[in-house]
């Protein structure tokens, strides 16, 4: 079974809107062996009705979490630690499955070896029309901010007892500084070069909403901790 780890929160009043567009492709996956865990940052219960309604459709594991509201990287620890499936899939709210058969190309990459899998994605500014292709790799020096592997939303991975998590000290290089302890613990990802997500681009994505100070910070943190490791 595929996990689909999911932070959820408002949104800026459009929750619910990319909650939904999720669903309906949920809806429509060839691969049907799976459960959407959701850990909801929401003040009000919009989010939770949703999962409610579509939950006598699809398997949805919903929970509201009042902890540390604001902090995306400890919530989508916390949807993790509550999935049961043998893959766990992260997909950010902004972000959502490209095709019917997204679910099915991730299980199918999933061989005995596989341990961390990371997939080529596109991007849209409307949720119609795609493009910027991105094919994912790996490099020596990704804990510096060189992220040649994107958005956490292409990453799938096992789930382990002692799986890495996000450092939740972290919002801007917290995919990169994930990135390097996976390879430290279970080497080079595998590389699926078919697009299986799409990456929404829009005014309130983390990216725009992030002080350049706070990024160059971070990145600082994560180069000193990885450099230290290697020493």
């Amino acid at each position: 079974m595929i996990s689909i780890a999911m932070p959820t929160y408002e949104s800026f009043g459009r929750g619910v809107e990319f909650l939904k567009f999720h669903f309906e492709l949920f809806l429509k996956q060839t691969y049907q062996d799976f459960e959407i865990v959701i850990s909801d940052h929401s003040l009000d219960d919009k989010i939770e009705n949703l999962c409610k309604e579509y939950g006598e459709m699809i398997n949805i594991n919903y929970a509201r979490n009042p902890e540390n509201r604001g902090n995306f990287t400890d919530n989508t620890n916390k949807a993790i630690k509550r999935c049961k499936g043998d893959i766990i899939k992260i997909l950010f709210q902004d972000d959502f499955l490209r095709d019917d058969r997204s679910l099915e190309k991730i299980d199918s990459a999933f061989t005995d070896e596989v341990e961390w899998l990371v997939t080529a994605c596109e991007h849209t500014y409307d949720g119609v029309n795609f493009g910027r292709l991105h094919v994912p790799a790996y490099n020596d020096k990704i804990y510096t901010g060189n992220n040649t592997i994107g958005n956490p939303s292409v990453l799938s991975f096992r789930r382990h007892d002692d799986m890495p998590l996000f450092d939740e000290r972290f919002i801007w290089a917290v995919d990169v500084d994930l990135y390097k302890r996976l390879y430290d613990k279970y080497g080079t990802p595998t590389i699926l070069n078919e697009v299986t997500v799409v990456i929404r681009l829009w005014e309130r994505q983390m990216t725009h909403l992030i002080s350049n100070d706070r990024k160059e910070a971070e990145i600082a943190l994560s180069t000193r901790k990885h450099e230290h490791i290697e020493k």
